[in-house]
């Protein structure tokens, strides 16, 4: 069961048909094609960067004793775009002032949008969606106050 983090647009209501769903988990098409999954999620410059990577990996296979070495400097680099893009997706929206409303456990997105949309258009006596705590984006990148999703993030812990 994967979890969808659900941001709004600025100053959107919380049953705005733009939101976006964000599925936090292992990405198999960022795992295969992490390059192009960034440019298509829309992270022109990480995707960029990424690319001239990947061709810099396949120049270094041509090096002696460099082929197994650059396999596995691109095996690391899927993993890690595959495991932490859609979080770095979810940053980048939340930089723009997007509004992370709702973390939501579901089976698919199906599910997900079903579950967040029949809570955000929920009568007052039902619990309805509100944005979850404001985060607070340190300069040093980190979030003050946040729950630990991320694969590198301490948030403050040793």
């Amino acid at each position: 069961m994967a979890s969808y983090l659900i941001m709004t647009p600025p100053g959107a209501a919380a049953d705005d048909e733009r939101a976006r769903f964000i599925a936090d988990g292992f990405s198999w098409t960022a795992f295969f094609f992490p390059a192009l999954w960034l440019i298509a999620k829309r992270a022109w410059l990480v995707g960029m960067a990424v690319a001239v990577l990947q061709i810099l990996l396949i120049v270094l296979t041509e090096a002696p004793g460099g082929f197994i070495a650059a396999l596995i400097m691109q095996l690391a680099l899927s993993l890690l775009v595959s495991l932490e893009g859609p979080l770095f997706i979810a940053r980048t929206l939340a930089a723009r002032d997007w509004t992370l409303r709702s973390i939501v456990p579901a089976r698919n997105i199906e599910t997900a949008e079903e579950i967040y949309f029949s809570n955000a258009t929920a009568t007052p006596h039902h619990r309805s969606a509100t944005p979850l705590q404001s985060i607070d984006w340190s300069s040093s990148g980190r979030p003050e106050s946040a729950a630990g999703l991320g694969f590198f993030e301490s948030y403050g812990e040793r």
